[in-house]
């Protein structure tokens, strides 16, 4: 069991001040939280702007202003024409609303510092969480490290970050109260309540809290000398899920929320043509590592189960699974994954570097890794004060919109009237953005809610853009007045071949079509 594991491994005295002198005191992994922000987002002109990679963060903004503007939830959809006040979900209202707050004080500036700082400290959580599990300070900030370049994918200013910081909390919670039992662990219950708002990603603690429960139910079996402790585990969070299942119908759509999210995994559609649920290719650094931890990971599978520890494989194998079949679980696999591997690896160095003279090579490292095992666990005042400072310093290159590769802002822009009042096919991420400029005029046909739009004109809007036999009929069911898309897209080129449209406006990386007749 992890928690063993740590007690069994070598001490390293720790003498950082106690009481309050300890707050102006930062330990490493305070210095940690600053390297991440510098590391990521102040190293290169393009720090800050990846944040807004995705369009996606425009939609979400619009939706939490709207909630803003008007103090209620929507229940019906707003934005699109082709499926007009039909039941919707804002299920990630929370954060929706969070985002924009963050634009109206401080526009996009504000939206890019609120996700860097979610980000920055997620990261910096779990190296704390897998310090305090017991991993030998060197491993952990190699091991985090890797963690963090891999879910560096899925770092857009979106509402899953929350899930990140929530999942990192409650699997900290859960480990908690394997090694010291107590109350402290129905703090899940409240935790489920905000993050069933924040974000759909509370399906996934469910998951990881089911497959604890059997974990400890199998080693209550196998291992009969731990029966009591086990059982008695497994039971309580049997209590545990129930009181946070209950709490995550706090939401203001209550069980239709559940129904959403399981409509969405099963969807067929989406699994097959969005991106984010497809299999990833490993084929960039950021997969190169996901790859690395996932090796790792199921080569710890074999010490866990002899130490008689299931509940990490089943983790393991789960998740890794998941991984494989949707790129979109990678993050939470090397969320969950990457304090196991260090811990273990951690075991593995002392078994092979015991006996090592100080002054070879392992010697040395044991120094090093001996400092920082000792002066990364604790916290200060260090990590609020960057942040305040952060959110003041001036000369920072901070996004001022979208960058022009992902969404035709300028283009956009240009041609506002005439695109708020017309009916626009164009791609999800696109309008995502028409939304958020144009919104109460603009209308969309699709924006990038495929599960509210679901399989039929998910179909179309492929058969339209990929120029199949029947664009034109679509088109003409539709009633588009205007095609904004890529040059060398096949409904561009097509469209070109063919009568009854006239390009508007083109750029290089952007062509506007007008129907003949529309000005």
């Amino acid at each position: 069991m992890p928690a063993e594991i740590a007690f069994e491994r070598p001490k390293i005295q720790n003498t950082r001040t106690a009481g309050w002198p300890r707050l102006l005191t930062p330990s490493f992994s305070d210095l940690f939280f600053v390297f991440i922000i510098v590391w990521m987002f102040m190293t290169s002109p393009e720090g800050w702007k990846r944040l807004l990679l995705d369009a996606d963060t425009a939609f979400h903004t619009r939706i939490g202003q709207y909630i803003l503007s008007t103090g209620t939830v929507p229940h019906a959809d707003l934005f699109a024409f082709s499926k007009v006040g039909q039941p919707w979900y804002a299920f990630e209202w929370l954060s929706e609303t969070a985002l924009a707050f963050a634009y109206n004080t401080a526009s996009w500036k504000g939206i890019a510092f609120l996700a860097g700082v979610s980000i920055a400290l997620y990261i910096t959580l779990l190296l704390k969480f897998t310090m305090w599990k017991g991993a030998n300070g060197l491993i952990a900030l190699v091991i985090i490290l890797l963690t963090a370049t891999g879910t560096s994918i899925h770092f857009h200013a979106r509402p899953h970050l929350w899930t990140l910081l929530f999942l990192a909390v409650s699997i900290w919670l859960l480990e908690a109260n394997r090694r010291n039992g107590g109350a402290l662990v129905w703090l899940l219950v409240p935790i489920t309540a905000l993050w069933a708002n924040f974000h759909g990603g509370f399906f996934m603690f469910f998951v990881l809290l089911g497959l604890r429960v059997v974990g400890c139910a199998a080693e209550s079996y196998f291992w009969p000398e731990d029966r009591r402790e086990r059982w008695g585990e497994a039971m309580k969070l049997v209590g545990v899920g129930a009181a946070c299942l209950a709490a995550s119908l706090l939401n203001p759509y209550g069980y239709h929320l559940h129904e959403h999210i399981l409509e969405t995994l099963k969807s067929k559609w989406i699994i097959a043509n969005v991106s984010e649920f497809k299999s990833p290719s490993f084929n960039s650094e950021e997969m190169y590592d996901i790859m690395i931890v996932m090796f790792a990971g199921l080569a710890c599978i074999a010490p866990l189960i002899r130490k008689k520890n299931l509940v990490e494989p089943l983790w393991i194998l789960f998740l890794a699974y998941a991984s494989l079949t949707s790129v979109r679980h990678a993050t939470i696999f090397l969320l969950v994954v990457a304090p196991i591997v260090a811990l273990e690896l951690s075991v593995w160095w002392d078994a092979v570097s015991a006996g090592s003279s100080k002054a070879s090579l392992m010697g040395m490292m044991n120094d090093v890794s001996g400092t920082l095992t000792a002066g990364l666990p604790g916290t200060s005042l260090l990590i609020p004060a960057t942040i305040v400072a952060i959110a003041l310093m001036p000369g920072l290159q901070w996004p001022t919109e979208f960058p022009e590769k992902w969404v035709p802002v300028k283009f956009i822009e240009k041609h506002h009237d005439l695109l708020a009042s017309s009916r626009v096919f164009t791609s999800d991420q696109i309008a995502d953005y028409l939304i958020f400029r144009n919104y109460p005029r603009q209308r969309v046909f699709l924006d990038s809610r495929h599960n509210y739009y679901g399989e039929d004109i998910g179909n179309d809007f492929i058969a339209i853009s990929s120029a199949s036999p029947k664009w034109k009929e679509l088109v003409e069911k539709y009633k588009f007045d205007l095609i904004l898309c890529e040059p060398d897209e096949p409904i561009s080129v097509l469209v070109q071949a063919t009568g009854g449209w006239r390009v508007l406006d083109r750029t290089d990386k952007y062509v506007l079509y007008a129907r003949d007749g529309k000005a």
